[in-house]
């Protein structure tokens, strides 16, 4: 009988959560910090992860669409527009806040030890904080007025997204690591971000790139073809914006899996990078 009862004991103690579970609360209760941190003593607090966008997308709307004609003949254009702004934003704002999360965190990595990426996939978690609540704003005002088109295509929304969050990664883990040996990593990587802005489709239709859907392409199509970022912003348009606008595989054929395998490479190469530096880390910082 006092068997049983030491037993039953023993069951109802809670038992210690598994090594993932743990890293998995450290990364959500670092993204929160981070999150609340980012607007401490502003006055609009969370609304400037609304109002940062919302004046990129009229500033773009009014040079590339207004001025230059950019989106002429797309009814839609503008939603495009603001949709792959909001993506950009995710895009550029996760890579550049991970690039330092292993050097500013200098101090923890010397007195304490757990997963060093930890630190970066939280980075990614907070900007993903401020993307939700933008996406859901789109999708707020888009809906009611028929701009968001949610049909049977958009099923395929999520694996463009989770490309997108895999590419994230690749690229925050390179260069986060880089950075902790070659602080010019953050200088390159604010030109490279600049560059990609004009050279996505974020502020102008992709069909720019092409002549016709699969005749001839364009002059720069090598580069606004296979750029892993014009892939995802295009195809994420054409399966929740616009049921009219054609995804990359119609334009690209054959050359379809170069973006998606250049996102595996970079996620590759990034894990593998940070992985063999990692040890290092504390002993230069």
């Amino acid at each position: 009988m006092t068997a049983l009862t030491d037993v039953g004991h023993l069951e109802a103690i809670p038992r210690p959560a598994s090594a993932l579970q743990r890293n998995l609360n450290l990364v959500r209760e670092l993204a929160i910090t981070n999150f609340k941190l980012k607007y401490t003593g502003s006055a609009l607090g969370y609304l400037w992860s609304l109002v940062k966008p919302l004046m990129l997308f009229g500033i773009m709307y009014a040079v590339f669409a207004r001025l230059l004609k950019a989106g002429a003949g797309a009814p839609s254009f503008a939603v495009q527009l603001l949709f792959a702004i909001v993506l950009w934003n995710f895009f550029v704002e996760s890579t550049q806040t991970a690039i330092s999360s292993i050097a500013s965190a200098g101090n923890l990595i010397r007195k304490a030890y757990f997963p060093r990426w930890i630190l970066v996939v939280s980075s990614t978690a907070t900007a993903l904080m401020t993307f939700l609540i933008n996406t859901c704003l789109i999708l707020l005002i888009t809906i009611p007025i028929g701009q968001m088109h949610v049909s049977l295509r958009s099923v395929i929304a999520p694996v463009f997204f989770l490309e997108l969050v895999m590419l994230i990664m690749g690229l925050s883990m390179l260069l986060s690591a880089l950075f902790v040996y070659y602080r010019d990593v953050g200088h390159i990587w604010e030109i490279i971000s600049l560059v990609l802005f004009y050279a996505s489709s974020i502020v102008f239709p992709y069909t720019i790139f092409v002549t016709e859907p699969g005749v001839k392409p364009a002059r720069d199509f090598w580069f606004a073809g296979i750029n892993p970022i014009t892939q995802i912003v295009q195809d994420l348009r054409a399966a929740l914006v616009d049921p009219g606008i054609h995804p990359t595989v119609h334009y690209l054929g054959a050359f379809y899996p170069i973006p998606i395998l250049l996102v595996v490479g970079t996620f590759v190469l990034g894990f593998v990078v940070f992985h063999r530096l990692t040890p290092s880390f504390a002993e230069n910082l």
